[in-house]
């Protein structure tokens, strides 16, 4: 081979790498109103990455302390021994705790993609619109946007979040939720967003791209203080622990009572996950 066809191969090996690079750290736009998925490709730091995953592991942390019992918690639901809502208050935050039995140990794998999957609450949440993964870092670490119907059902409400996933062992998954202060171009966000639980949240501040009517300020933006899903498949069924603190961004004085009430509504639908599996 020549040193004119030696050149070529090189260059042309040169451009594949760079592109394959720019694809993997990617931001993932799938289109709101058609299935037709479509993606940007931009260049993301790779401390970005990293902070991400930091983050991640402190949420992570934090879930396994929230979960590991109920004496602090105040007994808020009850619809059988497999499905019991608590709250306690941690530093004037509610935080919820959901304790899920599915009697099926065979559904262990689809329950984790469903938790995983940003349209997966479709199939158990009436008041669920649609999500995306707005950026993926690698397949267990991504920012999901969600959107919800709000109090009123055409006023929608999303949010931005960190999501990472955890295989703690091969019957044992977590699925870690916190949000930071996301640029996301809506221009009627004034108050910047401090995450009162995860720490290590309050210094990222990612840029993503969002659609039109989140820059014009059309939906009614919230954050995701904390959420966590632990899985455990075991003998008899697949037990789930969810933890929840989610700031609905309502007025400074709104009732303790009210805030639960918000984010209890929307941890009683995972319930419907038992008629599913």
């Amino acid at each position: 081979m020549n040193k004119i066809y030696i050149k070529i191969a090189l260059a042309l090996l040169s451009v594949a790498g760079y592109m394959q690079n720019i694809a993997f750290a990617s931001e993932y736009a799938p289109s709101v109103n058609s299935s037709t998925e479509v993606k940007e490709y931009i260049f993301i730091e790779p401390n970005e990455a990293e902070q991400a995953e930091y983050i991640m592991d402190e949420a992570l942390d934090l879930v396994q302390q929230h979960a590991k019992h109920t004496d602090d918690y105040e007994l808020y639901y009850k619809e059988d021994e497999g499905a019991i809502i608590y709250f306690k208050s941690v530093n004037g935050t509610e935080i919820g705790k959901l304790e899920l039995t599915i009697p099926n140990p065979d559904s262990y794998s689809d329950i984790v993609n469903m938790l995983w999957d940003p349209n997966g609450a479709k199939n158990f949440d009436n008041s669920f619109v649609n999500g995306k993964f707005s950026r993926i870092y690698n397949k267990n670490l991504v920012i999901r946007q969600q959107r919800y119907e709000g109090l009123v059902k055409l006023w929608h409400v999303y949010y931005y979040a960190l999501a990472s996933k955890y295989e703690l062992s091969e019957d044992t998954t977590v699925i870690v939720l916190a949000s930071s202060n996301v640029n996301d171009g809506d221009n009627r966000t004034f108050e910047t967003y401090v995450n009162p639980i995860v720490k290590s949240a309050r210094s990222f501040n990612p840029e993503v791209h969002s659609e039109e009517d989140i820059k014009i300020g059309r939906l009614y933006k919230t954050y995701i203080n904390l959420v966590g899903f632990i899985i455990k498949k075991e003998d008899d069924c697949v037990k789930i622990t969810n933890i929840s603190s989610i700031d609905h961004c309502l007025l400074p004085d709104t009732p303790e009572k009210a805030i639960r009430k918000l984010t209890a509504k929307r941890m009683l639908n995972m319930i419907n996950l038992r008629d599913i599996f």
